[in-house]
């Protein structure tokens, strides 16, 4: 087995490769195999396991116990007295799990709709995924003992993912390109269809709200803010099934998400169906997000943000989903120890990141704006 590294510069990147970084990078070769490893992103995306771990260990040890990151991590190898296992295994472990995996599924969740639509605004949040699995939800939280017990019996998770697929199958049909199936669909058209189906869902799960028990709808607007103070190792498992099923299919199918990303004219000329591997891909999109807002509710501008920061970073020409996966998981851990250390009453994650959302996007839409004029 011999490995070839080299370093390959392209003698006149082209402008959109100027704005984002180098094109500086090296193809590893392991005999017949061969893989192109760029630098920076690697070393984005060590540096981001770094500080998630750390912001991990921190979050376990912010509680009424308050332990040091060097304690957590001892007590997690199997060191801790009795009253630290009981602090950290029972109490805060399940919140950070919670916080790691919803942050990190939802990054990649976004990354994935921003490649297939070409379009930073494309988020399970814009495209209606999250306000169906919400409003599925909601029915299930707050009309349990009624018309909404067939739902409550499948469980929450299970009420967010048919809600998620329900949205997603209407807003596919709508996007639909017809005969031309293969050229894949229009980034404009799904976007504004997601915007669109988004406000009706909202329209009626504020209905239902205005409808429930008093008591029921305020444990489901809680829930609806985006939240991680009530986690349980009842909500670890949906969310550790929906980043394990997202990494699987990232992984292996990295080679035609990539192509992807370029446009359905390249992509065919590649091999590859767009129309089928948008489907698959957004299939992927709605199982991770229904299953993350299951767990924590529906976290807000997270799959917005991370994959627009990683992008950034890691001067990549499209949203990277693993490294976007980092960066939410940082957004969601970094949020939730605010939460709780700094700012007043305990608030939900989902207010932090809203607030650190709502300017971001402001500025997405005057650098695209930007861009169209030139």
């Amino acid at each position: 087995m011999t490995v070839d590294t080299r370093t390959q510069n392209a003698p006149e990147p082209d402008r959109a490769e100027k704005t984002m970084g180098s094109t500086s990078r090296r193809i590893v070769r392991v005999g017949p195999s061969s893989w192109i490893v760029r630098p920076r992103m690697v070393t984005v995306a060590v540096v981001g396991a770094a500080i998630t771990l750390l912001l991990f260990l921190l979050s376990v040890g912010v509680s009424d116990y308050p332990m040091g990151p060097f304690d957590v991590a001892r007590v997690l190898l199997g060191g801790g007295t009795r009253i630290e296992n009981v602090v950290v295994f029972d109490v805060a472990l399940p919140r950070a799990l919670v916080s790691l995996l919803v942050g990190f599924g939802l990054g990649m969740a976004g990354a994935l709709t921003q490649r297939i639509a070409r379009n930073p605004l494309a988020t399970p949040d814009i495209l209606g995924i999250t306000a169906g699995a919400s409003a599925a939800a909601v029915a299930a939280i707050a009309f349990s003992t009624s018309w909404g017990a067939w739902l409550a019996d499948l469980g929450i998770p299970a009420a967010a993912l048919l809600g998620g697929f329900a949205t997603a199958i209407a807003m596919y049909i709508l996007a639909w390109p017809g005969r031309r199936a293969n050229a894949g669909i229009d980034p404009f058209r799904l976007v504004i269809i997601g915007v669109g189906v988004t406000w009706m869902l909202q329209a009626l799960t504020t209905y239902m709200l205005t409808r429930a028990r008093i008591d029921d709808a305020a444990r489901a607007q809680t829930w609806l803010v985006g939240s991680v103070s009530q986690a349980t190792w009842s909500d670890v498992w949906p969310s550790l099934i929906a980043v394990s099923i997202g990494v699987t299919m990232v992984i292996g199918l990295s080679r035609p998400i990539g192509v992807l990303g370029l446009g359905p004219d390249i992509a065919r000329g590649l091999g590859i169906n767009a129309g089928r591997m948008t489907a698959v891909v957004l299939v992927a999109a709605v199982v991770v997000t229904a299953l993350c807002v299951s767990a924590a509710g529906p976290i807000a501008f997270v799959a917005l943000l991370a994959p627009q920061i990683a992008l950034r970073l890691t001067a990549s020409p499209q949203p990277t989903p693993l490294a976007s996966g980092l960066i939410g998981a940082m957004l969601v851990l970094g949020g939730d120890l605010l939460c709780r250390t700094v700012l007043p009453g305990n608030l939900p994650v989902g207010i932090v990141t809203a607030a650190i959302g709502g300017p971001f996007l402001i500025y997405l839409m005057i650098t695209m704006s930007r861009k169209a004029t030139v």
